[in-house]
């Protein structure tokens, strides 16, 4: 790879050993991919350091003892506790302490603890070229596919991109790589973001690891459906880019987005949307314990929706009703009067985790002295395909998948709601 000479200076340890071990990792991984040189990227969405590994928290405590610093702005990952209110979901407090060092290090390293999987909703929104790097595939989709940022799907370098300020060119990094590979014919537009998450779910099926470009809607989706639209995607394949014409920058055309040479289109509709539904519905009607809204981490839009479902109305005795959002949603939400009819209603308002990510896990190895044991839970009723997915392999139990509506009329009345 060619190097610039600040590049070799962190490479050779001149700026430190946390800088150094940085630019290490990102020129093996460069060369790996081929990566001719290094970009200098705007933003990073990094790793929290998750709570359930401790060698996860060490590692981040390590780096902040080194004297790392990030040299962008970095919003963080979702963790695996609410460090602000952990007593709400139950959580072990060893989990909850063992995660607060490591928002501690985060906050001596310059991070923005926003600890969420929707850091824009938050205020992080790079811009159209701005080359970025981000541990979450949905930040990933949605920072590509909507404000035209160039970013892959990454793992813990994205930590050290952000420690450097560089990332290795290739991948989704190239212009020749943000090309259409599949057309799909959209012969009816969904209506609301639980329909959009069942559509991208089985889009990202079609599309694999390639690029969709999206053809029919009838109308431009909100920014809230472009994002479920993109998360499902990016959970049954693994697409890191769509192309909606009109919406994706540069692209204002289907025949732009394939540079002129277009491929035979699949179609998708009604039908395959109610078919992803059916997939995750699998328990039976009365035998789910939560009900969750908010995945991916719903912005102040959804928030206000929920108030207004939840407004003067109790959820049921039996089961729980988890709103997850960010730090930063919270604080809009409560200073506009909406937290107040949803936790009126008995609902909890989580913060930081989601169910998929919090000691319900099944699929860690937590540290024994954490004394983390996963509590037995039949089902989880969702409105999310995202979330229905991770659910069943994460938590490994049943799902039962509506829309929101019908999420919230399942929490109020103990019995689930369908889609239809």
């Amino acid at each position: 790879m060619q190097l610039t000479a600040a590049e070799e200076a962190m490479l050779a340890g001149r700026d430190g050993p946390a800088k150094q071990r940085a630019m290490e990792g990102l020129v093996q991984l460069g060369r790996a991919f081929g990566a001719p040189r290094m970009v200098e990227i705007g933003y990073a969405h990094i790793h929290a350091g998750m709570a359930l590994y401790l060698e996860d928290v060490e590692l981040m405590e390590e780096l902040a003892e080194q004297g790392a610093k990030m040299a962008v702005p970095a919003s963080v990952n979702i963790a695996n506790a609410d460090t602000v209110d952990w007593r709400k979901t139950g959580a072990p407090e060893a989990l909850a302490r063992l995660q607060q060092r490591a928002a501690d290090a985060q906050h001596k390293m310059g991070s923005a603890c926003t600890f969420t999987c929707t850091p824009y909703w938050a205020g992080h929104w790079p811009t159209w070229n701005t080359h970025m790097t981000s541990i979450e595939s949905t930040v990933t989709i949605f920072c590509n596919s909507v404000l035209g940022a160039k970013s892959n799907r990454d793992g813990f370098f994205a930590v050290y991109a952000a420690m450097t300020g560089r990332y290795p060119l290739f991948g989704y990094h190239l212009d020749e790589n943000r090309r259409g590979t599949h057309l799909i014919d959209i012969a009816e537009t969904p209506q609301g973001t639980s329909d959009f998450s069942c559509l991208g779910f089985h889009i990202g099926r079609i599309a694999g690891d390639g690029v969709p470009v999206l053809r029919g809607f009838d109308r431009r989706p909100s920014l809230d459906e472009l994002d479920a639209l993109g998360a499902g995607m990016a959970t049954s394949g693994g697409v890191a880019l769509f192309i909606l014409p009109g919406v994706t920058p540069p692209f204002g055309s289907v025949e732009q987005a394939f540079a002129g040479v277009l491929p035979e289109a699949a179609g998708a509709g009604r039908g395959d949307i109610d078919a992803v539904y059916d997939r995750f519905c699998t328990a039976a009607e009365g035998g789910f314990d939560i009900v969750h809204v908010g995945c991916p981490h719903a912005p102040f839009e959804e928030i206000r929706d929920y108030a207004r479902l939840l407004d003067g109305k109790r959820v049921h005795g039996n089961t729980e009703l988890w709103v997850t959002t960010s730090r930063a949603v919270r604080r809009m939400a409560e200073e506009a009067g909406l937290l107040r009819p949803i936790e009126a209603s008995g609902a909890k308002v989580i913060s930081d985790t989601c169910p998929i990510s919090c000691h319900f896990a099944r699929t860690t190895s937590p540290d024994p002295k954490l004394g983390v044991v996963p509590p037995p839970i039949r089902a989880v009723v969702v409105d999310s395909a995202k979330q229905a997915k991770y659910v069943r392999d994460m938590i490994q139990c049943d799902t039962l998948l509506t829309t929101t509506e019908g999420a919230i009329a399942t929490a109020l009345g103990g019995r689930f709601v369908p889609h239809r």
